[in-house]
C-alpha cells in the first residue's frame, strides 16, 4: 500500500470578555442600607473551550464578595464552551462609611482561565450623595416664668439633630 499524509496546522485562540453591570438599587446613592444588585456576564469570545473558570468579585472597601452562579447558557459541565456566556450576580449594602466617604462605589469583577490566566476585569461605578444638614432646638426645662427677682436659675436643653446622610464632625 502507497499512502500520503498532509498536515495543517491548529491554531488555538483562547478569548473570552467580562462585563459588569449594576441592575438594580439606587444611582446616586443616598443613605446606608440601600442594596445595589449587579450581573457578571463572561463570555468565550475564542475558538477554544475554557477551563478551570475563575471569577472572582472585589466590592466597595476592597472585601472579597460572594458571587452567585454561574448560570451557563449552553450546558452545565464546569467548561466555558466556544460561545458560551456564564452569568453571575452579587449585591452589596451600602454602608455609612460609604456615604461618609462621599466617594464612587466602584465594584470590580475579574475573570481568569486555564487557558488564559491573565485576569481580566470589568467594574460598575454608582456615586454617592451627600445631604449633610442638622437642625437645633433650645427649650427652656427649669426655672421661673417669668423671672421675677435677679439671681432666679433658668435652664435649658439645647439639641442638636442630624437631619442628613452623612455623619457630622467638628460640631460646634
Amino acid at each position: 500500500p502507497i499512502s500520503s499524509s498532509a498536515s495543517t496546522p491548529v491554531t488555538q485562540s483562547p478569548s473570552r470578555t467580562i462585563s459588569k453591570t449594576r441592575t438594580s438599587g439606587p444611582s446616586p446613592v443616598t443613605a446606608a442600607g440601600q442594596v445595589l444588585g449587579y450581573t457578571i456576564v463572561v463570555t468565550n469570545t475564542g475558538n477554544q473551550t475554557l477551563t478551570g473558570v475563575n471569577t472572582t468579585d472585589v466590592l466597595p472597601g476592597g472585601a472579597s464578595g460572594t458571587l452567585s452562579g454561574p448560570t451557563e447558557s449552553i450546558s452545565t459541565n464546569g467548561q466555558l464552551n466556544v460561545g458560551e456566556t456564564w452569568t453571575y450576580t452579587i449585591s452589596y449594602t451600602v454602608t455609612q462609611a460609604n456615604i461618609d466617604a462621599g466617594v464612587n462605589l466602584v465594584n470590580t469583577a475579574s475573570v481568569t482561565t486555564t487557558q488564559t490566566p491573565t485576569p481580566i476585569s470589568s467594574s460598575a461605578s454608582t456615586p454617592v450623595t451627600q445631604s449633610p444638614s442638622r437642625t437645633i432646638s433650645k427649650t427652656k426645662t427649669s426655672g421661673p416664668s417669668p423671672v421675677t427677682a435677679a439671681g432666679q436659675v433658668l435652664g435649658y436643653t439645647i439639641v442638636v439633630t442630624n437631619t442628613g446622610n452623612q455623619t457630622l464632625t467638628g460640631v460646634n
